[in-house]
C-alpha cells in the first residue's frame, strides 16, 4: 500500500486485527516441518523472518514462541510501531528497515514468509525475481519460504468498493482498498489502487487519508514460471488456505481462499 497509508501504523494494526495470527503461524510451522530439508543442527535453530511485516504480528507471535524473530518492512513508521508493541509485550524482535526486493540480514533464518498479499507490491517480473533471490540468500539450505498471495479467482477486483470497518477502544477505522474507477494497465498487469482510510477517535471529527499505489496480482502459472526463472528454490508447493490443515491444495473450491506458495531452498 502507499507510504501515506503506512504512516498510520496504529490504525493499520486495528484494520487488520481480525486475522487469526496464531493459526497462521501454526501453518508456517507446519510448512517448515512438512517440507524443509534441514540438517540436524539447523532443525534445532528456530529463526523466522516476516517480510513486508507492517505491525509485525506474525514476527511478534513467533517471538512469543521463543523463536529468533526478524521483522522487515520498507516503512520506518511501521518498524518503529512494531518495536514499541513488542516492548509492551515484553518480547524481542529484530527490526529491519529495507526493501524486500533486495536485502541482506546479519544472520540467515530457517523460515521466512510474506503474508497478507504483501507480495503484490512486487509489480514487475524483475522485482519478483530479485525478491526471490534475496529471500533465498537469507535462508539456510533446506529452509522454507511461504508466500500468501491473492487467489487467482480474485484476479479481477469486484465492481463494488472493498470496504471494511474495525474498532479498538475508542478508535474506529474504516478502510477502502480499491474502487471501481481504479485504472488497470493490461500490458504491465498493474492496478493503480485507491486506498482510503477513515480514522475516528472518540467523538472527534474523522480524519480521512486517501492515496493511490501500484499493485500487481499474480496468476498461479506465472508464479510457477517466475519461481523457476529465479533458480533460487529447488521445489515448491501450492496450497489454497492457511486455515484448512493439514495443507489444502490450491483449487477453485469455496474453501480455497488464497494462493499459498511454500518454497524450499
Amino acid at each position: 500500500m502507499a507510504k501515506d497509508f503506512y504512516k498510520h501504523a496504529k490504525a493499520y494494526d486495528i484494520a487488520f486485527s481480525d486475522r487469526d495470527f496464531k493459526t497462521e503461524c501454526d501453518f508456517l510451522e507446519w510448512a517448515l516441518k512438512k517440507h524443509s530439508k534441514l540438517k540436524k543442527k539447523k532443525r534445532e535453530e528456530k529463526s523466522f523472518l516476516e517480510l513486508g511485516c507492517g505491525p509485525a504480528k506474525h514476527a511478534r507471535e513467533f517471538a512469543k514462541r521463543n523463536w529468533r524473530s526478524v521483522a522487515l518492512d520498507l516503512s520506518e513508521e511501521m518498524i518503529e510501531y512494531a518495536k514499541i508493541e513488542s516492548e509492551k509485550e515484553n518480547i524481542k524482535i529484530e527490526p529491519v528497515v529495507a526493501d524486500m526486493s533486495d536485502f541482506k540480514l546479519d544472520r540467515k533464518v530457517v523460515l521466512a514468509a510474506t503474508l497478507m498479499e504483501s507480495i503484490s507490491h512486487m509489480t514487475t517480473n524483475e522485482q519478483m525475481i530479485s525478491h526471490l533471490k534475496s529471500v533465498a540468500k537469507n535462508l539456510v539450505n533446506g529452509g522454507i519460504y511461504v508466500i500468501e498471495a491473492t487467489h487467482p479467482m480474485f484476479f479481477f477486483p469486484d465492481y463494488e468498493p472493498n470496504t471494511w470497518k474495525s474498532k479498538e477502544g475508542n478508535i474506529k477505522v474504516e478502510v477502502t482498498f480499491g474502487v471501481p474507477s481504479d485504472e488497470y494497465n493490461s500490458v504491465t498487469q498493474i492496478w493503480n489502487t485507491t486506498t482510503i482510510m477513515k480514522i475516528q477517535e472518540g467523538k472527534q471529527e474523522p480524519k480521512i487519508f486517501e492515496s493511490v499505489s501500484p499493485v500487481r496480482w499474480y496468476l498461479a502459472q506465472e508464479m510457477k514460471v517466475l519461481i523457476e526463472l529465479s533458480g533460487a528454490f529447488e521445489k515448491y508447493w501450492m496450497y489454497g488456505s492457511m486455515y484448512n490443515m493439514p495443507g489444502k491444495k490450491l483449487d477453485t473450491s469455496e474453501d480455497s481462499d488464497a494462493m499459498v506458495i511454500v518454497l524450499r531452498k
